[in-house]
């Protein structure tokens, strides 16, 4: 069956398996009934499904593949379709024909072996230091960034399936490191001028274990971290560059804080909402009447315009922070942050693919969104490692890869496959 003549054919078998999200189904349920190719698909795949669920001695497991090979090999009675790919966040095994053909049911077969998420866990865990950082000096960056990363590793690990063991251990260790890396003040990592990214990305980190994990000891690490990012908000709200002489606000590191302070009083601690509020009140100060954000004021470095534009909308789109925003800017971010999901550009950036990715997800699951998310997703995973020592990762190639490396590019884009 060739699924290459239409786009959505990819995501059919996991249509019919009940699978995908709200949105994306949607999608689909207007779709397929209006396509020939994915009509075809559909019904050779509830086929396939009725034919595994009547045959007790082959379920749909992994340990069953070499008898369904077997089978095969002495002599199947025909082969109704080749093997198709399904959307990311599946994996499983379908076989095919009258006696049953094997199919892969996984992320679009793009370089990625298997499940695109799966793959990239694995990489994450087999890469893990014993200490529970993840290594700048072997996956590139710089090595004063080392906390901030293994901050992103841990948040793509606990947005995922965390009941097998080695993610579980993983996740363990990263919290463990990033705990042991504060000091009596509450800083976590280095002194430095960007040391806030560490401080907001680990505090972001460790919240959304807590979520998981209220031991104690995390949750004092917790506040002492929450209330140190508290102290050295900026009097206009906004947080900026630290042991030097200009320390004005931007968005990139008031962002990080934001987001902690704002999952710290999902938590239950009060005393950082009106650190929030000032600081959604200062980012709403960043957005231009065309709803683009700029660096430290409106318009401001254009050449980041399209990730910062990305960033602010995901922190902006919500019911508290929209409320803060006049409602014809509100339709101008969101327009476009639409524009920027239909046209990304060709340059890969996995920091503005993760934040339009979050943006979108928050502005609602009516089909266009659904379309556009399934477009980044599908770009996301194309360029994912295919094989090697490296598979499962994705390659350090965007412009913000010198500071955090392969570690970086692969949280990001595991974050925004979520």
């Amino acid at each position: 069956m060739q699924t290459d003549e239409c786009r959505y054919a990819d995501q059919v078998v996991e249509y019919v398996r009940g699978g995908l999200d709200p949105a994306i189904r949607s999608v689909l349920d207007a779709h397929i009934p209006e396509c020939g190719i994915c009509r075809e698909a559909a019904a050779d795949a509830r086929d396939v499904i009725n034919r595994l669920r009547s045959d007790p001695d082959v379920a749909v497991r992994r340990d069953q593949v070499p008898l369904v090979l077997g089978r095969l090999a002495a002599g199947p009675d025909r082969i109704r379709a080749a093997w198709m790919r399904g959307l990311a966040a599946a994996a499983g095994l379908v076989l095919l024909l009258g006696g049953l053909l094997w199919m892969r049911m996984g992320g679009p077969k793009g370089p990625a072996a298997e499940d695109p998420l799966a793959s990239a866990m694995a990489w994450m865990c087999e890469t893990q230091e014993a200490d529970g950082s993840w290594s700048t000096a072997r996956w590139g960056g710089r090595p004063q960034f080392e906390v901030a990363l293994t901050g992103l590793a841990l948040m793509a690990m606990l947005e995922g399936d965390t009941a097998s063991g080695p993610v579980q251990s993983a996740i363990d260790r990263a919290v463990g490191y990033l705990v042991s890396k504060q000091d009596e003040t509450g800083r976590i990592g280095p002194a430095f001028d960007a040391e806030l990214y560490n401080q907001g990305i680990a505090t972001l980190a460790l919240a959304r274990a807590c979520q998981e994990r209220k031991t104690e000891s995390l949750r004092v690490a917790l506040d002492r971290s929450l209330n140190r990012i508290g102290s050295l908000q900026n009097a206009d709200g906004g947080w900026g560059y630290q042991n030097t002489v200009d320390r004005a606000s931007n968005l990139s590191i008031t962002l990080w804080q934001v987001e902690a302070l704002r999952l710290g009083g999902k938590l239950g601690r009060e005393s950082g909402q009106g650190q929030i509020l000032r600081g959604l009140r200062w980012m709403t100060r960043m957005v231009s009447r065309n709803g683009s954000f700029g660096y430290r004021q409106p318009g401001d470095v254009e050449g980041k315009a399209q990730t910062l534009t990305a960033m602010g909308a995901m922190s902006l789109s919500d019911d508290v922070a929209g409320s803060l925003l006049n409602p014809e800017v509100s339709r101008a971010i969101r327009k476009e942050v639409s524009r920027l999901a239909d046209d990304p550009g060709p340059d890969m950036d996995y920091y503005r693919r993760y934040f339009l990715a979050a943006a979108l997800k928050k502005m609602g699951e009516e089909p266009l969104v659904a379309r556009q998310l399934l477009g980044l997703r599908e770009r996301l995973i194309a360029r994912q490692e295919a094989g090697g020592s490296n598979q499962g990762s994705w390659p350090a190639d965007d412009q913000w890869s010198e500071a955090g490396g392969r570690v970086y590019a692969t949280a990001m884009a595991s974050l925004a496959l979520r």
